[in-house]
Parts: structure tokens; sequence; C-alpha cells
């Protein structure tokens, strides 16, 4: 059975002596595994012989889930940026909420739909009906004009996924742009904790600046008294700083994906849905440690040998 990454498992050993069984806990990090060749095509029909796992340059012996793989209920947190810079594309977004239950979640899956800007709201707890799904989606509204609270708001959608059932796969996928504006939280904390969650994070992200120009008047974000050229100087000052989207992706095994019209966004969500359901979910009970510190993985495959490979790249040992 599909658990969260990593998870504490109970293995019962049968005493043959006294004919009684005793539950030891044992640590199992669950590894799940996006191969592609290096057009971005997806590569399936591989066995687990065809896979190299190593924990801190050693090899490990994995298992690979085989019966549930795509069977596997999904647990989606999305995240959508409401700050007023990202009124055109928060229009589009709207018009693709339809496309969460079936492509993402599927028909066993729950998700649950946050925005975030000065603030961090639930509009919608987790829930398998589409049309909530939907109507969550269309009932965010632009607020203050720029600020946006991507990592308080991950922090959030990761408490929210803690509630979900073990072997539920956990997800988050971040419509907004690609760096944090005015968070409380600190970038290293949520990229810990997601990883300890066992939490995989898409981000589709767009350039509010592109959007300006691309958009018509009526979608355009409120400039009053004329373009906020000044504004643009600091957007461009700010191009500088951490891209929050890319560690996100980069740190949980997830994809940074962008967009910039409803084409390319139901392009980059068909694509975020296909990839989650053709993850080869590896794992393998890690030999003891004194590192209580977050330990390397590396997945390769042996006959592949162009394949790219998008995993995770490291667990928390159990405290």
């Amino acid at each position: 059975m599909l658990k969260s990454l990593p998870v504490t498992c109970a293995l019962t050993v049968a005493l043959i002596a006294q004919e009684q069984p005793i539950k030891t806990k044992v640590h199992l990090v669950l590894v799940p595994a996006t191969v592609t060749d290096k057009k971005g095509n997806l590569i399936d029909g591989l066995s687990v012989d065809d896979f190299v796992v190593t924990d801190e340059g050693v090899r490990q012996k994995v298992h690979m889930d085989t019966s549930d793989t795509v069977q596997a209920p999904v647990s989606l947190v999305v995240l959508v940026q409401s700050s007023g810079i990202s009124t055109p594309a928060l229009q589009r977004i709207k018009l693709v909420g339809a496309m969460i239950q079936p492509l993402v979640i599927g028909e066993r899956g729950q998700a649950a739909v946050i925005a975030y800007d000065t603030e961090v709201r639930v509009f919608q707890q987790f829930t398998s009906d589409g049309g909530k799904i939907r109507a969550a989606l269309e009932n965010i509204e632009p607020r203050t004009i720029k600020q946006a609270k991507m990592i308080d708001a991950v922090i959030e959608g990761m408490t929210m996924l803690d509630t979900r059932p073990e072997n539920y796969r956990r997800i988050m996928i971040v419509l907004g742009e690609s760096r944090d504006r005015g968070s409380r939280k600190k970038l290293g904390e949520a990229v810990e904790m997601a990883q300890r969650a066992g939490v995989v994070i898409y981000s589709l992200t767009y350039s509010a600046q592109g959007e300006a120009w691309t958009s018509s008047s009526e979608n355009a974000p409120p400039m009053p008294g004329g373009p906020d050229y000044i504004g643009a100087i600091g957007e461009l000052a700010r191009m500088g700083k951490t891209n929050e989207a890319d560690a996100f992706a980069r740190g949980t095994g997830g994809r940074h994906l962008s967009f910039l019209k409803v084409g390319s966004l139901e392009a980059a969500l068909s694509r975020t849905g296909e990839e989650i359901h053709s993850q080869y979910l590896l794992s393998f009970v890690p030999q003891e440690s004194k590192n209580m510190g977050l330990h390397h993985i590396e997945v390769k495959v042996t006959n592949f040998p162009d394949a790219v490979v998008r995993a995770r790249p490291g667990y928390w040992p159990e405290k």
C-alpha cells in the first residue's frame, strides 16, 4: 500500500518458538520517480531491476510498487495567487478549474483550494466533487495589488495534507508568480517540511510583468495615475532574488512549468496530471546511520543512460 514519504510502517514478525507475533517499527523511505527521455517523453514499462537508488552514495535494495501506482488516491492542494497584480492570470486560472478532477486527482482523489495574497485563505476543503473545486477557483477574486505570501500558503497547504490518509499521495500545485512576496516563514523551513511530509510540489508560474503587456485592458491590474514605471524597475530588481517556485519543485521532486495564455496553462496542467499518474513508486529501508540531517538520494535508470529522472533529492530520518 502506498504511503507518504518518509513513513513509519509496522512489520509483523512471527516468532516460531513462541508462535506469537510481535511488531517492530521500520523506517520506509518512498521515492516517487518520473522518468523521461531527453525530449521529455515519459518512459514507461520499467521494472525494479532497471533502477539504482543510492542513499548517501550507498546502493539500496529497492522495491517498486506495481499494483497501486495508478490506483493510489491523490490528495491535492491547489494554491492560487490572488494579488491584484495577478488579475490577468487569475482570469485564465478560473477557466481551467474543470480540469483538476479528471486530469489530476482522478475519481478517487481529493482536492482543496487555497488563495494567497496578504493573507492565506482556504476556499475549499478537501473534496472529490469536481464542481466544488471548479467553483472555488471561480470565486477567487484579486485583492491587494502586489503582496503574495507563497511560502506561508505552502506551509498551510502542508498542514492540510498532513490530515490525509497515509495511503494517499500528497501533491501540491502552485499557480502564481515564481517568487514570494512578503511571507513570514522562511523558504528553507517550508522545503524541509515538504520533504519530511512527502509532499511533491508542482509550480505552474507566470510573469506578472509579461501578463501586463499581453493582457487586454479589462483584465489588466489597476494602475492609478497611469503606468507604474517605478514599480516595473523594482520588479526587474526583484528578479535577482531567490526563485521559490524552482526551490519547491527541485526540493520535492516536482516540476516547474510556466504559462502565459490559457492554452499553455492547459498544457502545463495536463502535463502535471500525466506525470502524477505515471510515476514509478520506489521504496527502500535505509541502513542505520548517525546522520540525523538530510540524506541525499540519487536515482538512476541503468538500461537507459540518457534517461532523465526526477525524484526527491533526499529524506530526513525520523526523530
